[in-house]
């Protein structure tokens, strides 16, 4: 996956894990409390730090945000016809983007194994750790593949008009089903073969530097 490659390849890859977590989930909780102006403030440093101080390319950062808007705009709009209150849509969408902003900071600096690490260090549930390990793999692996399909749809045209586009979404949503369905299967006949039996997932217990 892409987001593992920056992770593992950006200026922050050796900073204890612990730090950078402590840094965003500080910035996410302040993104709870504030308002519009901490919100933008939370985003413009999390977007520094991620493509200025990471080395993260500031095109796929881009992207990557503009994948995330394709799911909040919907769901402000929403708010909006249902309150008949802008501030509050704008309140949600300003939070939203913050807290995104605070969330792929974490997954392009910092490596999903050692996350597993640092959450099972201050002592979070074993079951709640393994299962957002597994999700988190699962999403990114079937976001790829989405991508993949997309790609491919586009390169025979078939987004060029209302129809086709319709027409070539149920064809990805249908396929991304089924991908989704063999992945699940794979992972579970994997993790049979490695003796896993609903306990303890077993991973490297990393050493982390000072940084």
């Amino acid at each position: 996956m892409f987001l593992d490659r920056y992770a593992y390849t950006n200026r922050l890859k050796d900073v204890n894990p612990l730090v950078k977590m402590a840094f965003a989930f500080l910035m996410m909780a302040l993104g709870f409390a504030g308002g519009l102006w901490i919100h933008a403030l939370i985003f413009v440093m999390m977007t520094i730090a991620a493509v200025f101080i990471a080395g993260i390319d500031l095109k796929v950062y881009v992207g990557l945000v503009s994948g995330a808007l394709f799911f909040l705009l919907p769901g402000v709009f929403v708010v909006f016809l249902s309150c008949d209150s802008l501030l509050r849509a704008a309140l949600l969408f300003s939070r939203s983007l913050a807290m995104v902003s605070c969330f792929y900071f974490l997954c392009l600096t910092t490596p999903a194994l050692e996350v597993v690490v640092a959450l099972r260090a201050l002592g979070v549930p074993r079951l709640f750790v393994e299962l957002s390990f597994l999700t988190y793999r699962q999403i990114f692996t079937l976001a790829d593949y989405a991508a993949m399909i997309y790609n491919a749809q586009a390169a025979r045209l078939g987004y060029m008009s209302f129809a086709s586009s319709l027409r070539s979404m149920g064809l990805l949503v249908s396929g991304l089903f089924t991908k989704a369905m063999e992945c699940s299967e794979k992972l579970q006949m994997a993790l049979e073969a490695r003796g896993y039996d609903g306990g303890e997932l077993k991973v490297i217990d990393l050493k982390w530097g000072k940084g």
